[in-house]
């Protein structure tokens, strides 16, 4: 994958830096959707999504932010995971 592969939203965010979009690059393949379902129940990922009921422009910043958080604790997967909720 190249940058330019990476959704507009994610590249356009201002979350990531050209490091940590080159890092999500090196992903061998995106997350499925059902993979990403599955993750959207994990107890940290609730508690996120639930504190922004009614607020999707804060709630997609937020999940961007744990996205880059992810990738500095080399959690690749898991950023993409939460990014495209």
């Amino acid at each position: 994958m190249v940058i330019d592969d990476i959704p507009e939203f994610i590249r356009e965010s201002g979350v990531f830096n050209s490091d940590q979009l080159h890092r999500l690059a090196t992903i061998a393949r995106v997350p499925t959707p059902m993979e990403i379902d599955d993750f959207a129940y994990e107890p940290e990922i609730q508690e996120l999504l639930n504190a922004f009921i009614g607020d999707p422009q804060t709630r997609r910043t937020h999940q961007l932010q744990q996205a880059r958080a992810f990738l500095l604790e080399g959690r690749v997967t898991d950023a993409w995971k939460i990014a495209l909720l």
